[in-house]
């Protein structure tokens, strides 16, 4: 087993006179681990040990966060190195060998590809295995748009989904980190429209909000805390943040089959095929979460249990709409791919389900589907998302 290691990082912890402790921290001890995870062919090195001379002989094995994707780089939290070869997500963990020349590790190990970890999300994720599933309306629920129509089998990859939307929480994380702010998280089209817009964070991120009619005028409102779905996104800010995640937006069909497949039945509403008010965070529920009956407000994410989805993931009625990745077609469904569809080409509008916390049944159904353009705020003080990943 060869390790390659120049040097050992130490830190000094204590305080009120008394004896500090050292703590070590172990680099070789995740090289071993590398280096025991494959072939020894190749010695294990850190990044910020390329930084001396002579660098150790071709091929190398390094590991590494992504923190920019044109060029991929990766860092152990000190220096970086650009790496070509291979392709990777911004906060992926990647292992990677190959030969190390002039500031560049190009990728070599069969079959191109590195070893990818992604990072841990900071949201509980629930797992939908591979399978089919009925997606869209069959005219038989209480209500029937043609945009739900017709009713068709579809089979998804496995994936994961996030539990609950987006919070607050998680979105300052993505602010805090820089993420908001630095271009290879975005897309070309969302980081022109942030700059055009100068925004520095959401609408609506201010904690005190008062969404009741007439809007601002001092009267009731309420305060969001970090447990609360972030709102006032657009779809290029919840897209950015997915790309920072490690993940995506759902597509439409993913979102869906979380929502309402038990394994044999479509529900029309998360729970089952009855509306039940108390559900969901809507505009006729009096669960205090929600600020009670006809308030206007988002409630803390998974506070209506009872709305669970066969999956168990929470809030996919009502609360806040939520972002997909699809592009909306109004006949789509006529043309959709039977496996893993990922919506049409190109379009105008971005797709939105779920309903908000001031909608009512018809919307609030798991077959409902609409669109809004990228850049525009999907009815203002009502738009989420949440995060999806592959399954590996």
């Amino acid at each position: 087993m060869d390790v390659y290691l120049r040097h050992e990082d130490t830190v000094t912890a204590g305080d009120d006179g008394e004896e500090g402790c050292v703590l070590t921290i172990i680099w070789w001890a995740i090289a071993i681990l590398l280096a025991s995870s494959q072939a020894q062919s190749a010695l294990v090195v850190r990044i910020s040990d390329l930084q001396y001379s002579p660098t150790p002989p071709n091929p190398i094995r390094t590991f590494g966060t992504v923190t920019s994707v044109s060029p991929l780089r990766l860092t152990d939290g000190t220096n970086q190195v650009v790496v070509t070869g291979v392709a990777a997500r911004v906060g992926d963990f990647l292992i990677v060998e190959g030969d190390y020349a002039g500031g560049v590790l190009a990728v070599t190990q069969a079959p191109g590809k590195a070893a990818l970890y992604a990072a841990p999300a900071m949201t509980e994720m629930v797992y939908v295995p591979p399978g089919s599933f009925q997606m869209g309306n069959n005219g038989s629920e209480p209500f029937t748009f043609g945009n739900e129509l017709p009713r068709h089998e579809v089979y998804l990859s496995g994936y994961w989904l996030g539990r609950c939307e987006v919070t607050r929480g998680e979105y300052r994380q993505f602010i805090a980190g820089g993420g908001y702010g630095n271009p290879a998280c975005w897309s070309s089209a969302g980081w022109n429209w942030r700059l055009s817009q100068g925004r520095t964070e959401p609408r609506y991120w201010a904690a005190q909000q008062d969404w009741d009619y007439p809007l601002d005028d001092g009267e009731g409102g309420f305060t969001q805390t970090d447990e609360h779905p972030v709102v006032g996104v657009v779809y290029y800010e919840a897209e950015a943040y997915c790309s920072w995640a490690g993940g995506a937006l759902p597509t439409e069909a993913q979102w869906e089959k979380a929502a309402r497949w038990t394994g044999s039945h479509s529900n029309v509403f998360p729970w089952g095929d009855t509306w039940e008010a108390e559900f969901c965070n809507n505009f006729w529920d009096s669960n205090p979460a929600g600020g009670g009956l006809q308030a206007s407000q988002t409630a803390p994410a998974g506070s209506y249990p009872g709305g669970a989805s066969p999956f168990g993931c929470l809030d996919m009625a009502g609360n806040v709409w939520e972002w997909c990745r699809d592009w909306y077609g109004e006949t789509y469904y006529s043309a959709s791919p039977a496996v893993d569809p990922q919506g049409p080409a190109t379009g105008a509008f971005r797709v939105i389900r779920g309903g908000g916390w001031d909608d009512y049944s018809l919307v609030s159904r798991c077959a409902y589907r609409f669109g809004s353009l990228p850049p525009a705020y999907p009815w203002n003080s009502h738009g989420g998302f949440r995060l999806a990943r592959p399954g590996w």
